[in-house]
């Protein structure tokens, strides 16, 4: 059996997996757990700066992965009844400009749009554990005036998207578009804070960041 270590995420990418069992070594205190999911979920953004791919790899690379759109609905859900600071990171609108990535990819197919999710690297190549037809429901077109960020939580498809019965609020929602190269991300800044299920996984920015999902559980 191979020798057993615990190292920094630092040293991980060091090390020769065929000759030591990495350990992941996030410090407990560095996550909370999320009831509804049984999931410990990054307090912060990590892995800033990097793009959609990117961010995907790293997180698999730390034996960690990325939030899904319903993962992402529960942990909000989570942290406004119990970690406010966290709620309002995520949700407020101030400044500075803040965005996370979520695990969501929308491909065009035929007169439907497809949601591919729970990615992982397969022979160098990022692979959706999860592929499904959006929900007829799903709203499918812009809402830049505004949606119920309360409603859309408390009423969500079963893919995490607000539905066309939602109600009108201040939350910005793009949605999903069929170029066959979007994805999904959460960002708020001085002027709204939206829900983007149109942005190119390619963009990175210095304020853009993913919440780990955490390999330890509960």
């Amino acid at each position: 059996m191979a020798p057993m270590i615990n190292v920094s995420n630092e040293t991980l990418k060091t090390l020769n997996p065929s000759v030591y069992t990495i350990v992941n070594t996030s410090n407990d205190s560095d996550f909370i757990y999320i009831p509804s999911i049984n999931l410990n979920v990054a307090k912060q953004r990590t892995y800033l700066g990097k793009n959609w791919s990117q961010s995907h790899k790293a997180l698999q690379e730390n034996g960690e992965r990325m939030l899904t759109i319903p993962e992402f609905i529960e942990v909000l859900k989570y942290t406004k009844e119990n970690h406010k600071d966290i709620y309002d990171e995520i949700t407020q609108i101030k400044n500075p400009w803040r965005a996370e990535w979520l695990d969501a990819d929308f491909k065009a197919d035929g007169s439907n749009i497809r949601i591919n999710s729970n990615h992982i690297y397969k022979n160098k190549t990022l692979t959706p554990a999860t592929s499904e037809i959006l929900d007829s429901n799903t709203l499918i077109k812009d809402k830049t005036l505004g949606i119920s960020l309360e409603d859309y939580l408390q009423n969500p498809t079963k893919q995490g998207l607000p539905s066309n019965k939602t109600k009108s609020g201040s939350l910005y929602y793009w949605a999903p578009m069929r170029d066959d190269n979007s994805v999904a991300h959460f960002v708020a800044y001085s002027v709204r804070a939206g829900l983007d299920c149109g942005v190119g996984p390619s963009v990175g920015d210095s304020c853009l960041g993913v919440r780990a999902v955490s390999s330890l559980r509960e």
